[in-house]
């Protein structure tokens, strides 16, 4: 019977056959592709979600500590490179309300001594400028975080300054040393040791910059003020970067804190 039905429709069955695994072999693919298409989207979105929770978890880096990598590499302790050269809480009602964390290097050398005299500078004169010439309240806080990466020490100085009817500014103070060899890191240089490609570095931070540039100008559209940033500003050129830290997972930060300059607390992070 079976030989009758093959001789009589052999071409009709080879036809179907050659039909039926065709679709079969188009359907497999098109759920490959969907199958691929899902886990790449996942991966997308884990990435998304993990670059957004660095950005949220920023302000608690500041925990006045120093965090080692597994990499770091150093005999020295914490306490013999870093010291809290000034703990701070006090309060003088109606004049100022600090709450002030300053650390400084511990460990002598040409280059931590000159740190160390930028941020007595910026942070330790202007509490005695404030106790001692202020005429309005002002609220002044400072904290700090210390990462060990291998041999490069970054530390992240944050201030919040609050003086009378003045907008709060918020000032960030970066500094990327190498424990080994007594020297600043620039920016190159941590791209180096991160094996990062300084044009996608680049590219990256601009397409960021004018992505949060859109944003707040849609925001300023519909009537609030908004702090305004200008994409094509020298400051976000790779060359001038002057305010970047690794944290202990060898993340990279770019920290554009434009109350370094103004009586603002607004600030972009791009992170790599």
């Amino acid at each position: 019977m079976f030989k009758y039905i093959w001789n009589e429709h052999k071409k009709l069955i080879l036809i179907i056959t050659i039909f039926a695994i065709c679709s079969i072999a188009i359907a497999l693919g098109i759920y490959a592709q969907i199958t691929n298409t899902k886990i790449s989207q996942t991966q997308e979105e884990i990435q998304e979600k993990n670059y957004t929770e660095l950005k949220n978890n920023f302000k608690f880096l500041f925990n006045n500590s120093v965090v080692r990598a597994s990499t770091a590499k150093t005999n020295l302790s914490d306490d013999d490179i870093i010291e809290l050269a000034y703990d701070i809480t006090e309060k003088d009602s109606g004049k100022y309300d600090f709450n002030l964390k300053i650390p400084m290097f511990k460990l002598e050398t040409k280059t931590t001594k000159k740190i160390n005299k930028e941020i007595n500078d910026t942070f330790v004169k202007k509490i005695i400028s404030i106790v001692q010439q202020n005429k309005v309240n002002t609220i002044f806080s400072v904290d700090y975080a210390v990462f060990i990466n291998d041999s490069i020490l970054s530390m992240a100085i944050r201030s919040t300054l609050k003086e009378g009817s003045i907008a709060q500014r918020t000032i960030i103070q970066t500094y990327n040393y190498d424990l080994e060899n007594d020297k600043l890191l620039n920016i190159y240089d941590i791209l180096s040791y991160k094996g990062l490609d300084t044009s996608n570095v680049q590219d990256k931070i601009n397409a960021e910059i004018k992505s949060i540039s859109e944003q707040k100008s849609n925001i300023e559209s519909q009537g609030y003020n908004v702090y305004k940033r200008n994409p094509s500003d020298q400051m976000y050129l790779l060359e001038n970067a002057d305010t970047f830290f690794l944290d202990n997972n060898s993340n990279l930060y770019f920290v554009y804190s434009y109350g370094n300059t103004n009586n603002t607390s607004e600030m972009d992070l791009v992170i790599f």
